[in-house]
């Protein structure tokens, strides 16, 4: 066991070496002040703003789910979502809502969980292609949602959840 005035030299050891480090750098360095800041800082509002990102085209749903696979969707809910979503009739909320008859339901309106602000703003009701936009890219069609999801980029794949999700109603909406 080392005793106390070994470790406490080799505390000021340190400290001195530290010290002579840096006497030295400055010796060997010398700054050059600059004439006026690199970055300006001001209290003025800024004129412009950035522009929100365009939103990406993708191809209506509509014609896909007609032959889509609900088996197939059943498959890839619960591969993808059903970690943060339930889907059963009057089922709790995880991280995410419960998505019993979510087509055609109002946005952010499933009792008992807090959505975010962003989505609440978002106003209307979930139709397939507002479905199909929020599996594609969820933070691009909502910006600032709390759904933590990268998405899904295949079209067939969305299609198939979302035929799947049609069918988690006491009535199946009609298909488009």
């Amino acid at each position: 066991m080392a005793s106390f005035n070994t470790i406490a030299g080799c505390v000021l050891a340190s400290a001195l070496f530290a010290m002579v480090v840096g006497k030295v750098s400055n010796a060997v360095v010398h700054p050059h002040k600059l004439d006026k800041p690199a970055l300006a800082v001001s209290d003025d509002a800024p004129t412009q703003t950035a522009a929100a990102p365009a939103a990406v085209e993708i191809p209506p749903i509509g014609p896909k789910l007609a032959g889509a696979n609900v088996d197939a969707g059943k498959a890839l809910f619960q591969k993808q979502c059903f970690s943060c979503h339930t889907v059963d009739k009057g089922g709790a909320n995880k991280v995410g809502p419960n998505l019993w008859g979510v087509v055609n339901r109002p946005k952010a309106s499933h009792a008992g969980f807090t959505y975010s602000s962003a989505l609440t703003g978002k106003g209307g009701d979930w139709s397939y292609e507002d479905i199909d936009h929020m599996i594609f890219k969820p933070n691009a069609y909502v910006r600032g949602t709390k759904m933590a999801f990268a998405g899904l980029p295949k079209e067939q794949d969305r299609a198939d959840v979302i035929a799947y999700l049609r069918t988690m109603a006491d009535t199946p909406a009609p298909l488009p």
